[in-house]
């Protein structure tokens, strides 16, 4: 994978949710280490291609793993509900009521830790 279109072109074939390590986005940006100004870049760069990640602080050992999603998913919804607790995002929290549902937000708060 070379590319951020590429990447999100592989996020949304895995179903809006990819699991990658920081070194794959290490080399996607270009980098040579994972200092703080390149983990700033490649979260924006992430952003600006409609993709979020997880956890919310990008690592800086390359062997990370990290969670790539897509943007205006409801895979994006329910971590933003995790992350920034609001009445908006308790509904969508409840809302996740069918078994698969519930099974998806468990292994998302199990990602995110909460």
């Amino acid at each position: 994978m070379g590319s951020y279109e590429e990447l999100r072109t592989k996020a949304a074939a895995d179903g809006g949710l990819h699991i990658m390590t920081m070194g794959v986005l290490r080399d996607i940006e270009g980098a040579g280490r994972l200092g703080s100004r390149v983990l700033g870049t490649i979260s924006d760069k992430l952003r600006s291609h409609g993709m979020g990640h997880i956890p919310k602080e990008l690592p800086d050992n390359q062997d990370s793993p990290v969670r790539i999603y897509l943007l205006g998913t409801p895979i994006a919804d329910t971590v933003d509900a995790v992350h920034n607790p609001s009445l908006k995002g308790d509904a969508i929290l409840r809302g996740a009521g069918d078994s698969e549902a519930r099974a998806q937000l468990q292994q998302i708060r199990q990602i995110v830790g909460a």
